[in-house]
């Protein structure tokens, strides 16, 4: 018979037998528990899904510096810990190396980062070393960053940047600055490295509509990191080329002829979707002087169930302009609130292309309703709050009236953005049906279920107003408009602010606060007071 030490040290040695072998399992099954409300910290399903059908190796190369400060050291952490994930989610076609890029240097390399020079100017600086110049070739750039060393604050260089790689091409993520939002960067450049095609998203040109190269540079941009952005000539043409998967019409100023209207209408009808952003008017963003504009698609698009109004939305919840105002002999820089920018805290989350984002601005928009079609499904992705209203003609928009004397009529909410998908008939549908049709066959309805966003202005897609809610909603509709919805969720992931209520009075707002600040130190104190004096009755009983 044992000894209890002998079976104490039997126990012993299974539980190390036991972690070891959970060590080693771990090593190929990663897992973790995620508690959050968006479940942030899991891989999505559209990463799964990418890297699930993967064929070839995809090699991830994170060059990140060593010892790095906070924040950027949670930074490092998080990548490698994601990095893991998505070797184990794609059975090993996916690897991944860490690398500190001073642990490459040479011996050369340590004794040219030791020699300084000077300029002409007396500041230092230094040639680069190898490894900085084979960096700099595949796009990662160093950062400057503070530390404190020595008791002293100082500035460091560092690396922080994500190579990707498959086959002989190659994708760069230069530097790691939102953890938030690189699952969606590392998937999105995992799926353009690996497709066999590349989208291709068109951007209707001319009638005075902004370009490509001018007031869309950042939409350009933005998109052009996933798809390929064309511009499209709709003069002479019966159809719309085959290749081009999507169209965005932004902001035309002057009429459709009705044959272009005809290529839209059929490019909708061969069941591939467009999202129209359409004004009443076109505001000089220097003057804010309006001009009205004619673009004549309010019929075409009538037919799909849409109507357009003509009254400028304005709001009282709205974004801040910037405006000049003398003080004595001074001009002084003042924020006021601009109604005609009305500012979304959230938007409609019936959509995908919605869900998660807030702090959405859509300027000198109108409104637009849907009344969906047999066969169409309609849903409102954008609505005005309640404290908003309708604008006539002529239009105000100066930055510096007054509104002390005036006070408008709340009609809100008003919807300021629609959905429509499923299937429609063609504005040319009679034209269809005559018995002898001339050239190219008209299609009288919809092949497939073909998706049409119309939205009442095209200031939010201009570079003045492109910030990053803005930017989100952009890939989310360019994502919805080619069918590829499953990275709609994961981009805005971790966006939405949660508030317990959405209004509170102020009293309630101070119970709140100094209830977080006192009612628990005082709820702990009365606990240990309640404890302190039950003790002490128990002693004095036990004494007795």
């Amino acid at each position: 018979m044992k000894s209890p030490a002998a079976n104490a040290n039997l126990l012993l040695a299974a539980l190390v037998g036991c972690l070891v072998l959970l060590n080693i399992l771990g090593l190929r099954a990663f897992g973790r528990f995620d508690a959050t409300r968006d479940d942030v910290y899991t891989l999505s399903q559209a990463s799964r899904q990418t890297l699930e059908k993967l064929e070839d190796p995809v090699t991830v190369t994170a060059y990140f510096t060593d010892d790095l400060p906070p924040p950027y050291a949670g930074h490092a952490r998080y990548v490698r810990d994601l990095l893991e994930e998505l070797r184990s989610a794609s059975r090993g076609r996916l690897s991944f190396e860490f690398l500190d890029p001073m642990s490459q240097e040479t011996s050369e390399d340590q004794e040219t980062r030791r020699e300084t020079k000077r300029d002409i100017f007396g500041r230092v600086f230094r040639e680069p070393t190898s490894v900085e110049k084979e960096l700099a070739g595949v796009g990662v750039q160093p950062v400057e960053i503070r530390v404190i060393e020595d008791d002293q604050m100082q500035t460091k260089r560092a690396y922080m940047g994500i190579v990707i790689q498959h086959q002989e091409k190659k994708e760069v993520i230069p530097v790691v600055q939102d953890p938030r939002t690189l699952e969606y960067d590392l998937t999105t450049l995992v799926r353009k490295l690996t497709r066999p095609k590349t989208p291709v998203l068109g951007v209707v040109r001319g009638h005075d509509a902004p370009s490509l190269d001018e007031q869309l540079r950042g939409l350009q941009a933005l998109l052009g990191q996933t798809y390929e952005v064309r511009p499209v000539d709709l003069v002479g043409v019966e159809r719309v080329d085959a290749d081009v998967d999507a169209l965005l019409v932004i902001g035309p100023r002057t009429a459709f002829a009705p044959a272009e209207v005809k290529a839209l209408d059929q490019f909708i009808m061969s069941g591939r979707s467009a999202a129209f952003f359409l004004d009443a008017v076109q505001v000089d963003l220097k003057t804010f002087a309006p001009t009205e504009v004619a673009h004549g698609l309010g019929p075409m698009l009538a037919t799909y169930g849409f109507h357009l109004g003509t009254q400028l939305v304005a709001d009282v919840e709205s974004a801040q302009l910037s405006v000049q105002e003398r003080r004595g002999f001074m001009m002084v820089a003042m924020p006021v609130p601009y109604p005609f920018i009305p500012l979304l805290e959230r938007l409609e989350g019936d959509s995908p292309i919605t869900e998660g984002l807030s702090g959405v601005t859509l300027p000198f928009t109108t409104v637009v309703t849907a009344t969906p079609t047999e066969g169409a499904q309609a849903t409102v992705l954008a609505r005005s709050s309640r404290k908003s209203w309708l604008e006539p003609s002529p239009f105000n928009l100066d930055p510096r009236r007054d509104w002390r004397a005036q006070t408008p009529s709340l009609s809100g909410p008003h919807s300021l953005m629609v959905q429509v998908s499923g299937r429609l008939k063609s504005h040319f549908a009679a034209e269809a049906q005559a018995s002898a049709p001339t050239g190219t066959p008209v299609l009288a309805e919809s092949q497939g279920e073909p998706r049409v966003i119309v939205a009442g202005g095209s200031a939010a897609l201009w570079d003045d107003f492109l910030g990053r809610p803005n930017q989100a909603l952009l890939l989310n509709i360019a994502d919805w408009l080619l069918l590829d919805p499953a990275m709609l969720k994961m981009r805005t992931r971790g966006l939405a602010q949660v508030p317990l209520q959405q209004e509170l009075s102020a009293s309630t707002r101070n119970a709140v606060k100094f209830g977080n600040a006192f009612g628990i130190p005082l709820a702990l104190a009365a606990f240990g007071l309640v404890r302190w004096r039950r003790r002490e009755a128990r002693r004095a009983t036990v004494c007795v």
